[in-house]
């Protein structure tokens, strides 16, 4: 039996309530789509070239504080743009 593609995914992400628990789960490619909603458990045949497991490490790249050079690990997805600081330095801004 085929587990859903969406338990397994690191683009699936939680909307919060007000009361901090997770209402629904969403994804912004599309899923869990409609044709979750019919899906007979332990069944799904669904297919999603936007993929990625959970389970695979994200890639990261080196960056550098602005004010004291401390190495730092940012997410390669993520495009920082303008100063970057640890959190030392930026509290004490």
């Amino acid at each position: 039996m085929k587990q859903c593609i969406c338990s397994s995914c690191i683009n699936l992400k939680g909307i919060i309530n007000e009361d901090g628990a997770i209402l629904e789960y969403e994804c912004e490619f599309g899923y869990p789509s409609e044709d979750c909603l019919q899906c007979e458990a332990g069944e799904c045949e669904l297919s999603c070239s936007k993929y990625i497991s959970d389970d695979e490490p994200e890639e990261t790249i080196k960056i550098y504080c602005s004010k004291c050079n401390k190495e730092l690990s940012q997410a390669s997805k993520d495009s920082g743009e303008g100063q970057v600081f640890c959190v030392n330095c930026y509290l004490n801004i």
